[in-house]
């Protein structure tokens, strides 16, 4: 498994977002779709804080209470990543505008793609966090232990998609009003929501194991960084 704490992945990630920003500038002809540049804002919480928890694994002296206490963290904002593909919806709840003698208009296209384009980098995003938190899973214990944590956060992912979407739930609000949370959580625990978590949590690992073969199965000019089995 592939190091990836390299400079020049930032700087991409960075220049995607910013180009995802020009684009909606560019395309932007209604006010509908302004909650896309937050939720990119949102999507990018997961990676910085698996980048602390990357620095504190390589840096700090007092390692364990920390990556725990950041890794979970990263956990609970780690579903505002793949969130974001769940904005297509709003193409179906505002298809009239689109309509016109009973055909789809032009601009239903241009933002089908801007949506997507988010969904995409966002969708990476939070594949590329996901691989720095494994990363220092299996440095630590093991291949086994590490591929378990990939798919209970996948899983965890999908049912923290459901709260958003569904419930209207915030991340921070975890933080800020747990009793409203755990309300909130004791009214989703269906056999509906749970094929959703089970069906959306193959959905995003299906996305990170993608990622992950790209990554390790790239051709051999990166071998001389650190690698785990």
């Amino acid at each position: 498994m592939k190091d990836l704490n390299h400079k020049s992945l930032y700087i991409f990630l960075v220049t995607l977002s910013l180009v995802n920003v020009v684009v909606y500038i560019i395309c932007r002809n209604k006010s509908y779709f302004d909650f896309l540049n937050w939720n990119l804002f949102l999507a990018w919480i997961p990676l910085v804080l698996s980048n602390l928890v990357y620095l504190i694994y390589k840096r700090s002296k007092v390692k364990s209470i920390f990556l725990v206490l950041f890794g979970m963290l990263w956990l609970l904002f780690f579903p505002n990543s793949p969130y974001v593909i769940t904005d297509l919806i709003h193409l179906t709840v505002l298809k009239d505008l689109y309509a016109n003698n009973g055909n789809i208009s032009f601009a239903y296209w241009i933002d089908f793609i801007v949506i997507n384009l988010f969904s995409w980098t966002s969708l990476l995003l939070g594949a590329i966090s996901i691989y720095q938190i494994q990363y220092i899973i299996m440095s630590l214990y093991n291949k086994i232990i590490s591929w378990c944590f990939v798919i209970i956060a996948s899983v965890a992912g999908g049912y923290g998609v459901l709260l958003g979407r569904e419930y209207r739930l915030n991340s921070w609000e975890a933080i800020t009003d747990w009793s409203k949370v755990t309300g909130i959580i004791e009214g989703s625990l269906t056999s509906n929501s749970f094929f959703f978590c089970l069906l959306f949590g193959l959905f995003i690992g299906t996305v990170y194991l993608t990622i992950y073969l790209l990554i390790n199965c790239m051709s051999s000019s990166n071998q001389g960084s650190k690698t785990f089995t």
